[in-house]
């Protein structure tokens, strides 16, 4: 499927649903920009006064972290016609739902972050290529808790970077074909967020859907490079 379709199908279901993906989506945006300001304020602090200490708003970016990627399985729903569109609010909360979710976003999060972080350390080119790599570890996890076989985390972002053998250059061009938009969410100081992000990770679950497709029963025992 071209880029031009998936994000047309994305476009549809949250033009269709704009008030359930509104809600859906609206716990992150708000903890994501307190955070923001929350963050920018107490750095501002802390080179002020030369002090340390516990930095709030870092901790609510965290939080909007998980609850992004359990709005990002409700869009993987949506995608695949599996979910009821009432309640998004409570919905917005869905990695909180099950504790497997929850701590699968935890681990495979954290896993993420130290590899990119060490690869990046090397060169920052293979940091973004290893990013990508990994990108689809989420959604391949919360369909092995779905199907009653829980993968390790590793074992998730290992399959991620087998799914995407081949594929990564595709995504980071999807990627890349979506940065207008966020320039619109700075330009509007956050406010298109509200159609924006739903948007974006309704493509990007679109994305994974239909590379899950295309790829269905080729994905092989993993490995252990990382």
């Amino acid at each position: 499927m071209s880029r031009k379709e998936l994000k047309k199908g994305a476009k549809t279901k949250l033009n269709g649903h704009f008030s359930f993906f509104f809600l859906l989506f609206l716990p992150y945006i708000v903890l994501y920009f307190i955070g923001s300001s929350q963050s920018n304020s107490q750095g501002l602090k802390t080179l002020q006064n030369q002090q340390t200490g516990l930095n709030w708003g870092s901790i609510l970016l965290l939080l909007a972290s998980l609850i992004l990627v359990g709005a990002q399985f409700v869009s993987l729903d949506s995608i695949r016609n599996k979910v009821e569109y009432t309640q998004g609010f409570s919905k917005g909360f869905t990695i909180f739902s099950n504790s497997k979710y929850f701590w699968g976003a935890v681990g495979i999060g954290l896993l993420e972050f130290i590899w990119v972080f060490l690869w990046t350390l090397l060169l920052f080119v293979p940091g973004i290529i290893k990013g990508l790599a990994y990108s689809q570890a989420f959604y391949i996890y919360r369909d092995s808790v779905d199907a009653g076989q829980p993968l390790r985390f590793r074992g998730a972002v290992t399959q991620s970077r087998q799914m995407m053998d081949g594929h990564k250059w595709e995504f980071f061009v999807l990627q890349l074909s979506l940065i207008g938009w966020q320039i619109l969410v700075w330009i509007t100081n956050g406010l298109a967020g509200i159609w924006v992000f739903p948007y974006t990770n309704l493509t990007y679950a679109n994305y994974y859907d239909h590379l899950k497709e295309e790829q269905a029963g080729n994905i092989v025992e993993p490995a252990t490079e990382n």
